[in-house]
């Protein structure tokens, strides 16, 4: 019988280093495109699988893990024995089994025996510490397995950070930058450094403890940011809607000279569709649109005459061919876009006219929580984030490549 070879990349010093000085509980703090899911894919997983003995991918959800699982499929094609698309649990030769979990359900594993467990982007995870603490570490129990904890740290203080900072022998901490990444040119993150807003550099890149005092969407933004602007006709104007009931919002931008515009912002109580297509046409007669916005305006909606979706309304109303509506499939996450938009307010000009009163509000006060969901209390004008959710659709559709690399 022929010998098999198994094809795997090989590790970069920094990976080595860390295998080296692991002990049982070894928790990964390290900046984006380290190689951290690398080191799970070509070393942690393959080596004890290979090894006869079984083991498990955790990932922050179903969909957070296929790309792993597509991956790992691949590399050890030639020593699967079964394979289970459904149940995402691949079986070698060798006897060793490699399971897949979200952590969507914190009980996702309970009752198996592992003898080395994976833990991918934690601080993603919202369940992580139910998981690990009610599921995962009795898995290791029987093997007296080892745990890799791995991620990009978030802002402010949370349970991926405490296991990062407990003080016990068997647990390691590494602290790793994306700058010890030997295959990515330095200069292309002292790039980065340019493109991002400072907070999220240090949190993202160089992987450390950042605390954002109340945590606002918007830590980025500041008075310099307010400032008067006239539309100008000879430009394109750029509308971004949010589809609440009520208030119903858009928000007008140019982009000119290499700045973002904000001209002007619409906020109608008590309205509808109709209604805010007429204040926008009165308001600029013969502008040339481009629209975007939230992607539930795709949607049919009983709220219109014939049960069509708001864009179609938007389209017709404003008289626009089919080249000028740019409104996403699915809207972005909060994660990215709070990303996108301070990185923006920070390095890029942007100017928002002070007649833009809900919008300047909204990136004043509006907050997110311990998983960097927005806040939004209906109850109060400060917090309904109508204004912000129109600049993040805005900033999604035309200048997400801002921050390419980071993406």
């Amino acid at each position: 019988m022929s010998e098999i070879v198994i094809k795997l990349k090989e590790l970069h010093t920094g990976q080595t280093k860390v295998l080296a000085d692991s002990s049982r509980y070894n928790v990964l703090k390290i900046g984006r495109r380290w190689g951290k899911t690398t080191l799970a894919v070509n070393e942690l997983l393959p080596q004890i699988a290979l090894d006869g003995k079984p083991c498990a991918y955790y990932a922050p959800t179903y969909k957070d893990l296929n790309d792993v699982w597509i991956e790992l499929k691949t590399a050890l094609n030639d020593v699967i024995l079964t394979k289970n698309e459904q149940t995402k649990q691949m079986r070698l030769i060798t006897g060793g089994v490699i399971d897949f979990w979200s952590m969507d359900e914190p009980d996702s594993g309970r009752g198996r025996k592992y003898a080395r467990v994976v833990i991918d982007e934690a601080e993603k995870a919202k369940k992580f510490r139910e998981a690990w603490n009610q599921t995962i570490r009795a898995t290791l129990l029987d093997y007296k397995g080892d745990a890799w904890i791995l991620s990009t740290p978030k802002f402010g203080q949370t349970y991926f950070k405490e296991l990062f900072n407990k003080e016990d022998e068997s647990w390691s901490s590494f602290n790793l930058s994306t700058y010890d990444n030997p295959h990515i040119d330095p200069s292309e993150v002292d790039h980065l450094r340019e493109q991002l807003d400072e907070l999220t550099f240090r949190c993202e890149i160089l992987a450390e403890d950042v605390d954002v005092t109340n945590n606002p969407f918007s830590y980025a933004f500041d008075v310099k940011h307010i400032e008067p602007v006239e539309y100008d006709s000879s430009h394109h104007l750029y509308l971004s809607f949010d589809f609440n009931v009520d208030p119903i919002t858009c928000i007008a931008v140019q982009q000119i000279n290499g700045c973002i515009n904000v001209v002007k912002e619409f906020y109608l109580k008590n309205s509808d569709i109709y209604q805010l297509c007429d204040h926008i046409i009165v308001a600029f007669p013969k502008a040339s649109f481009i629209i975007t916005g939230d992607s539930t305006g795709a949607n049919r909606s009983a709220l219109t005459q014939g049960n069509l979706g708001y864009y179609d309304v938007v389209q017709t109303k404003l008289r626009l061919g089919r080249a000028q509506m740019k409104q996403p499939s699915v809207n972005p996450s909060i994660r990215d876009t709070r990303v996108l938009v301070n990185s923006l307010l920070q390095n890029y000009c942007v100017k928002i006219d002070p007649s833009c009163e809900w919008l300047i509000k909204d990136l004043k006060y509006v907050e997110v929580d311990g998983d960097g969901d927005i806040i939004k209390d209906r109850r109060t004008d400060l917090r309904k984030a109508d204004l912000l959710d129109c600049f993040r659709y805005y900033c999604n559709t035309f200048h997400r490549d801002w921050i390419r690399f980071f993406n």
